[in-house]
């Protein structure tokens, strides 16, 4: 497995700061103002819908490196996102096998 950052921190945006369009992704939120969203790569990301790495998650054999991040979310069976994230800011990686 693979992960690749360049440990940017990226602010952790509320509902409010999205645009009209990107709100409307997130229409099954109730109340979206008050939600964490962070940007990477062009995409706006629920950081509610993340998975939470705990150690029974990581460290794993086949998720090796994983011990360093805090949620995981899967685009696809070989690929995600991972975050780090701190009290106003999120590190984003993408990790792939």
């Amino acid at each position: 497995m693979k992960i690749c950052t360049n440990n940017q921190p990226r602010s952790i945006l509320r509902g409010y700061e999205l645009t009209e369009s990107e709100r409307q992704e997130f229409d099954y939120i109730e109340d979206i103002d008050f939600a964490d969203f962070v940007r990477y790569k062009g995409h706006v990301y629920d950081l509610g819908e993340f998975m939470r790495i705990t150690k029974v998650v990581a460290p794993h054999p086949q998720r090796e490196g994983w011990e360093n991040w805090d949620g995981y979310f899967a685009n696809s069976f070989f690929s995600g996102i991972l975050v780090r994230i701190g009290d106003d800011s999120v590190v984003v990686a993408t990790y792939f096998c």
